[in-house]
């Protein structure tokens, strides 16, 4: 059985002038190709699915591009329009967010193992759990996504209720995200 990793790049970008956040080059790469490349050393022959635009990804081997219904309806709807892509043998989908340019393949590796029968999910140094940095039994995000209802701008949150998600320490910076000018710049000074 196999592992997919479903990419969530579809959002509008308005701190950031609405340029495409994943497009942009942090350390000679685009966010997008970071993500997707932790997921693939994490998980090689991981099926990629993108929910949004796969701009700024070089790489579009084992790569499916959906958009959310409707297009802009959040991150919760761009999970449950990727979600019929992922194939019928993957037990396992990393969820991540695309716009993270500092996931590790470490780090994904440890959500996969620590997924069982319930999700691993990413904790940050204050004990927010991340859903955009997770690792999910195939049938329990597809459980999850039918109990919801319809997907248009739930939050990404509502993927959690009722379940009992692991909790997985994420590394210092790990779980940092690009949103503003400001987070832009020290991802690329960081890089």
């Amino acid at each position: 059985m196999g592992i997919a990793a479903i990419i969530l790049a579809g959002g509008r970008s308005a701190r950031l002038g609405g340029v495409h956040k994943p497009a942009l080059e942090v350390g000679g790469a685009s966010i997008l190709d970071r993500v997707a490349g932790a997921a693939r050393r994490a998980a090689p022959g991981a099926a990629i699915v993108i929910a949004g635009s796969a701009e700024g990804l070089r790489d579009l081997a084992s790569t499916t591009v959906v958009r959310e219904d409707p297009p802009f309806g959040g991150p919760f709807a761009g999970v449950a329009a990727a979600l019929p892509a992922v194939g019928p043998d993957a037990h396992a989908v990393l969820l991540l967010g695309g716009d993270m340019p500092r996931l590790t393949p470490g780090l994904l590796t440890t959500l996969l193992a620590a997924a069982g029968e319930r999700p691993a999910v990413a904790r940050d140094a204050a004990s927010r759990l991340q859903p955009l940095c997770s690792a999910w039994p195939a049938t329990v995000l597809r459980a999850r996504i039918r109990a919801a209802g319809p997907p248009a701008n739930l939050p990404l949150r509502a993927l959690l209720e009722g379940v009992d998600p692991v909790a997985v320490d994420a590394p210092a910076g790990a779980l940092d995200d690009v949103d503003t000018p400001g987070d832009l710049a020290r991802a690329r000074r960081d890089a």
